[in-house]
């Protein structure tokens, strides 16, 4: 039996999903089995499952009507043979040596049930926007999820025991959405988590992306899964304050967020990626054309935004740019 079971849900991702087997197939640790849960995709995707599964015995093809990715993510643990469950999504890339420094850690960490990694964020075109550092040691990654801030250990990132996932309940219906967040809050309940310090996983940002288009429902299941670890865990006190700002971003706040982050990181190609996408959906508007300006003059630009108050636009990156 394999050690290791990656479980890819797979629902209309014929865009990315080569690149995502691919980044499982060429891991430099070979010891596993890919259970790809084709979900009743209406695109070329299982056709992509099924030639990577004839191409490599051990990938697995699971055909399927469309459950949800929930359901199959569960399909996934109840199939896996191995002792440790990889969770990897269908656009994402895990860089080479992810699993092996994930079954090191796991080995020499045997109270540590889950083990995720830092991750890069990507835009649709696999270009860089940015680097999230996430906290390595379980008391900052569990406080922070007990706060009701999801995302301490990215779900593609991490590998966990697959006893430790059943033993916690797997991923429970009626938490779609926030069903990662809720699971990583039960197994903070029966071991220990961890984050490695190391960037293994490039995590894609498109605006097709369950997480964008159900950000409403997904923060209402957070509140939900968040009360009940609070009454398991008996914690005293007022639960923190939810999020006052129940929307799902726009298209174009999105794009301007990851150009926003790019330029901070000084990765000044995909700011102008995202600004000439920006462009063309509104070529006569003016902060489009700066922000297109900015990424052209890239170091210049960034200089001049560190010693000068101008603003690019109006929305926030994620690391505080401008």
């Amino acid at each position: 039996m394999p050690r290791v079971s990656v479980i890819m849900p797979v629902f209309n991702a014929e865009a990315y999903l080569v690149k995502a087997i691919d980044s499982v197939l060429r891991q430099t640790f070979g010891d596993f089995e890919l259970l790809l849960l084709e979900d009743g995709s209406v695109d070329r995707s299982a056709e992509i499952a099924r030639h990577a599964a004839e191409q490599d015995s051990r990938v697995v093809l699971m055909n399927g009507d469309h459950r949800g990715v929930v359901h199959q993510r569960n399909t996934g643990v109840r199939l896996a043979q191995g002792e440790l469950i990889a969770m990897m999504d269908s656009d994402d890339i895990s860089l080479p040596n992810r699993f092996c420094s994930q079954l090191s850690y796991l080995d020499s960490h045997p109270e540590c049930c889950a083990v995720g990694t830092q991750v890069k964020r990507i835009d649709e075109d696999g270009l860089a926007i940015d680097e999230w550092h996430l906290p390595e040691q379980h008391e900052e990654i569990d406080e922070y999820h007990m706060a009701g801030r999801g995302g301490a250990i990215v779900n593609p990132s991490v590998m966990m025991r697959k006893s430790a996932v059943v033993e916690a309940g797997g991923y429970r219906t009626g938490y779609d959405s926030a069903e990662d967040y809720d699971l990583l809050l039960r197994l903070g309940e029966v071991g220990r988590l961890a984050n490695l310090p190391q960037v293994l996983l490039c995590y894609r940002l498109h605006a097709k992306s369950l997480t964008f288009a159900r950000a409403v429902y997904q923060r209402q299941m957070t509140r939900k899964a968040l009360e009940e670890a609070w009454t398991r865990r008996r914690r005293p006190g007022p639960l923190p304050a939810p999020i006052l700002e129940l929307r799902a971003p726009s298209e174009d706040e999105l794009m301007w967020s990851w150009a926003l982050s790019a330029f901070a990181a000084r990765n000044f190609e995909t700011t102008r990626n995202q600004a000439r996408k920006l462009l063309r959906k509104h070529p006569g508007e003016l902060r489009r054309w700066a922000l297109l300006g900015a990424a052209c003059l890239g170091p210049v630009a960034h200089y001049l935004k560190r010693v000068l108050p101008y603003r690019i636009g109006p929305y926030r990156a994620q690391g505080g740019m401008v």
